[in-house]
């Protein structure tokens, strides 16, 4: 069983409930997040469009992070398939974040080592959903196992605008775009810092 996200980019607002909820649930410090959301953009004023993406892990089945990892840090779960960095064995070498072509692995430079989302696993262990996916207002997030997504969501992509080719990594991330998006779309502040490295 391989579990993954959704994110609708037709319900997504940008309100970041989802990248709060997250960083307070986890106490992430001031610069980590494990979910982000930023705006692309189309057009100029009057005639503009906007569209909000949200990101985190996508638990890929090809695992550049851990690929990237001298000291064997990273597993990705039998049971369910989520990704995980153990900080014990994380030296800080920063290798897995220029690997990943999300940006998802994230450097704490308070504890030296990278932490990332675990797909809120403590919670999912009691029966509750991801914070993110039961925070959003607007249901633009949900999660269940790959194939139950697909069944559920059988237009959305695996792929989204300004993301890398989903056959790089394998991602298990579904994306609702919306029907009329444009192909110019610009990317707005936050995915240029995804591949940022302090």
């Amino acid at each position: 069983m391989q579990l993954g996200f959704y994110v609708n980019l037709e319900r997504c607002v940008g309100c970041r409930g989802c990248e709060a909820v997250c960083d307070l649930t986890w106490n992430t410090p001031v610069g980590v997040s494990w979910r982000r959301v930023g705006p692309l953009e189309s057009g100029d004023f009057p005639n503009f469009q906007r569209v909000f993406l949200s990101l985190s892990c996508h638990h890929c089945d090809l695992i550049w992070c851990a690929w990237a990892c001298p000291t064997r840090a990273y597993t990705k779960r039998d049971d369910n398939g989520v990704v995980l960095v153990d900080p014990e064995r994380c030296i800080g070498c920063k290798l897995c974040i220029w690997a990943c072509p999300y940006g998802a692995p994230q450097f704490d430079p308070a504890r030296g080592v990278v932490t990332k989302c675990h797909f809120c696993l403590p919670l999912l262990d009691e029966g509750k959903p991801p914070r993110c996916v039961a925070t959003c207002p607007y249901g633009a997030l949900d999660y269940g196992p790959m194939d139950e997504l697909l069944r559920r969501y059988p237009t959305a992509q695996r792929g989204a605008p300004h993301l890398p080719d989903p056959a790089m990594t394998r991602p298990n991330i579904l994306f609702q775009l919306p029907p009329e998006l444009p192909e110019n779309l610009r990317r707005v502040d936050f995915i240029q810092r995804l591949a940022e490295v302090d």
